[in-house]
């Protein structure tokens, strides 16, 4: 266990890199079980889910290596369709696994995924549209699933599922015949994963829109591939509001900005300069901005629901009122009890916050509930008067590599301990 001690009231200034998404690379390691041969992933960091899922790849017989920050994932030998119940209760995205061990194997067992705590997210989009391919499954505390042969079809999610359309992808990239997927989501993320899978020799059209169509093709090709993740939008959202948050001047290395639009519609012009460059972005705090009025988290290309309690932590200090309206998760507002103990002057009102304005935040002992709401803690932790304890780390340390070594490197006052065993 772990804590993060922060004396706020530092600005931000100079250059930070953004790692390759979580949110990516996950699945990606899972759509590794299809591909018979190796797989080198650039620019990515150990992660503590990342670690996990390579974990799960080795127990069903993969194998592993880090050259630096170069990944490489060898799936040629594996053995094993059982996922192991003491690694999938500490990661949902085990659930990517579904897919690829249904289509190389025929066959599949796992346990209830773990992961966050932020409202009700049931597997049973995943399960139905798998069985439209032509999975069967027995259900209870073990979860068996098994598919004599897998033959495309159309299929129409009832939510714009990321989890569920990237399930589905895998498996239809080694059906029989086509498969229509509609109303399916359209993050970066998935189409990261569509080019990786063509790249591999899948046949897969109209990633990134409403309606994905997979020709099926036998097997995936074995020939090694050097692929680049796409970078993390959630990091770089991250920064941004730190960044205004605090005040200061930071340059944003590695980013695509076209996937971080929703967040900088609402920043931009707000006592704040942005500007693009390439895959830089740069942004400097001109003071204290006003409200941001009404935000809705929402499925790509709206404002994304992992980047909620930063927002409500930057807006916290914002002069006016601004109501964010939480459209994806129902427990994400876990997190608001732990700010109003900062001095946050917030009111949750069924799915929806309402944030007033207070001059500053206060140092305060706090615990991270989550990994998104963790990181929402410590831009409030960066903004506040005197020190703040933030007691549950590592949760951040899921989708943030060294976050604190990076604030550091912006002058930030953050240091890590680790508690007495």
């Amino acid at each position: 266990m772990s804590k993060f001690v922060i004396n706020g009231g530092n600005k931000l200034f100079g250059e930070v890199t953004v790692q390759s998404a979580k949110n990516s690379l996950l699945p990606l390691i899972s759509a590794c079980i299809l591909i018979d041969g190796k797989v080198t992933f650039l620019n990515c960091n150990k992660l503590n889910d990342v670690c996990v899922m390579l974990d799960i790849i080795k127990a069903l017989g993969g194998s592993y290596s880090w050259n630096g920050s170069s990944l490489t994932v060898d799936c040629s030998s594996l053995t094993s369709y059982e996922l192991p119940k003491e690694l999938t209760s500490k990661i949902r995205a085990s659930i990517f696994c579904l897919g690829p061990l249904l289509g190389r194997f025929h066959k599949a067992l796992f346990f209830k995924s773990g992961g966050c705590d932020i409202g009700e997210r049931p597997i049973d989009l995943h399960i139905n549209g798998l069985t439209k391919l032509g999975a069967e499954f027995s259900l209870g505390d073990v979860i068996y699933s098994r598919v004599d042969e897998v033959i495309g079809s159309e299929i129409t999610l009832p939510f714009k599922s990321v989890g569920a359309t990237e399930n589905i992808m895998m498996l239809a990239s080694v059906c029989k015949g086509k498969t229509v997927i509609k109303n399916c989501a359209k993050e970066p993320e998935i189409s990261n994963l569509a080019e990786l899978l063509r790249r591999a020799g899948g046949e897969i059209y109209g990633a990134g829109t409403d309606v994905i169509e997979v020709y099926g093709v036998p097997k995936l090709k074995s020939n090694d591939i050097v692929f680049t993740p796409v970078p993390d939008r959630i990091e770089t959202g991250t920064y941004l509001l730190s960044t205004l948050s605090t005040g200061g001047e930071v340059t944003i290395k590695n980013c695509i900005f076209s996937h971080n639009v929703a967040l900088i519609k609402k920043i931009y012009n707000n006592a704040c300069k942005i500007s693009i460059n390439n895959d830089k972005i740069y942004i400097k705090s001109m003071g204290v901005g006003n409200s941001l009025g009404f935000v809705k988290t929402a499925p790509y290309p709206g404002y994304p629901t992992d980047l909620q309690t930063p927002l409500v932590a930057y807006a916290s200090t914002l002069n006016g009122m601004t109501i964010v309206h939480e459209g994806v998760f129902s427990s994400r507002f876990n997190q608001i009890a732990e700010l109003k103990k900062m001095g946050a002057d917030l009111t949750v009102v069924k799915n929806r916050v309402v944030i007033e304005g207070v001059r500053t935040l206060y140092g305060a002992t706090v615990t991270a509930l989550d990994l998104r709401g963790g990181a929402g803690m410590v831009i409030a932790g960066l903004k506040a008067h005197g020190q703040t304890v933030i007691n549950n780390a590592e949760i951040i340390d899921r989708g943030y590599y060294d976050l604190e070594g990076k604030l550091r490197s912006l002058g930030a006052d953050v240091t890590r301990i680790h508690d007495e065993i």
